[in-house]
């Protein structure tokens, strides 16, 4: 039997990104490292290695010991989320970035992405226009591609110049037509690192708001900034921005998928409609614990610590990586300002990354992720983030790679 699939779904596979491919390869090794001549050094991924903080654990532990919180836990919440997990998230956002959030304002989700692609069926129509950066997310696209069954067209905002990160919102402003419906950033910068000034975001919005067009900023690695936080973290957020906020990376919790957004009330009811037929609701027992550990005294405590130690742990792994990318003559590196990554210029040897990915992969068992999927070729994305608890793994790693890019110019 001839199975059909959507157009859609053939589009997802003829079209897979370099860094899926890329994974199939480590799913390879993992199986039979004996295929391959050396250890594998992972510095694709983005997300943290260092563990949870010691009080989320024991809170767990706590909840799941108790068998009258256990069988709550189990239950099925409200779509939205649940009013305990709200208060919480109220407190977290004030004692630690001094902003005050309504509850009305809030929704709790499955992850980022979750939240992102719901957001995205609530605010696009068919035919609308979304103003990405490039680089970029590479997710943002595929999302799109996806909640809009194609229908969506897409526009990138180049923030980039000579290699350096300048964001130019004149530019910004000539992408703009009737049919532009969201302009998407993210700060600290993935794969980029890099972190907008006030004036820079502030004016983003502006041009937003005097066009009628949602703004969503993703703040992934809010938690992971190695200068001084702009003010826009703690202001209030407006009525045109949706702000997407997630526990993965800040509690080093990835596989729980737990993330909340803040936008205006209006909208917030428009995404849990949309959530009623697509999720129906987030996970009652992450919800659970995290209600119980944000609702803590002395959490707060404990996060600051974690967060300021977590900021020298990855701030030098970001210093160490990028000096030893620096050494490798020809390569143009933008400094990291936060996040979990070096983004670095590879057209003194090549142009195309995904190929150059793949012979690193191939020839010396180091995986990267290519800058083409993040729309600018030439460039690739090296991530400390898997290297934080062990730095000499990204060491190894670049020396491999200074071996490999030698061998170009022979």
């Amino acid at each position: 039997m001839k199975f059909k699939f959507s157009e859609v779904a053939r589009y997802a596979e003829e079209n897979p990104s370099s860094i899926r491919e890329i994974m199939g390869i480590v799913t390879e090794y993992r199986k039979h490292p004996e295929k391959f001549p050396r250890k594998l050094i992972y510095l694709g991924g983005g997300w943290p290695q260092d563990p949870p903080p010691a009080g989320l654990r024991e809170t767990a532990v706590e909840l799941l010991s108790n068998v009258d919180s256990f069988n709550t836990s189990a239950r099925y919440g409200t779509t939205r989320g649940e009013p305990e997990v709200f208060q919480a998230i109220i407190e977290y956002e004030k004692r630690l970035l001094g902003r005050s959030i309504d509850e009305d304002y809030l929704i709790f989700g499955l992850g980022s992405s979750d939240l992102i692609g719901a957001f995205m069926l609530a605010c696009l129509d068919k035919g609308s226009e979304v103003i990405l950066t490039s680089p970029g997310y590479l997710n943002y696209r595929r999302q799109l591609e996806i909640e809009g069954l194609l229908s969506f067209s897409i526009k990138y905002w180049p923030i980039l110049e000579e290699s350096m990160f300048r964001p130019d919102v004149e530019k910004l402003k000539e992408l703009i037509t009737d049919k532009t419906r969201m302009i998407i950033i993210t700060t600290p910068g993935n794969p980029d690192g890099q972190v907008y000034d006030d004036e820079t975001l502030n004016a983003v919005s502006n041009i937003a708001e005097d066009h009628g067009i949602w703004l969503m900023v993703d703040v992934a690695y809010r938690f992971f900034l190695f200068t001084d936080y702009p003010k826009y973290f703690s202001r209030p957020v407006r009525d045109h921005e949706i702000w997407v906020c997630t526990f993965s990376k800040e509690l080093r919790i990835p596989g729980w998928r737990a993330a909340y957004a803040v936008a205006n009330p209006e909208l917030i009811k428009m995404v849990n409609n949309i959530q009623q037929g697509r999720v129906l609701c987030p996970s009652r027992l992450v919800e659970e614990i995290l209600a119980r550990y944000l609702s803590r005294e002395e959490t707060y405590k404990e996060l600051k610590e974690f967060y300021a130690e977590g900021v020298k742990k990855y701030k030098r792994a970001a210093e160490f990586s990028e000096q030893l990318l620096k050494e490798i003559p020809g390569i143009k590196t933008l400094t990291p300002r936060g996040g979990f990554y070096v983004f670095f210029d590879i057209t003194a040897y090549s142009n195309d990354s995904k190929k150059t990915c793949r012979e690193l992969l191939d020839q010396w068992q180091v995986a990267l992720a290519p800058g083409v999927d993040f729309a600018l070729d030439g460039w690739i994305r090296l991530s400390y983030a898997p290297t934080v608890e062990d730095l000499n793994v990204v060491k190894e790693g670049v020396e491999r790679m200074k071996k490999y890019f030698e061998s170009l110019k022979k």
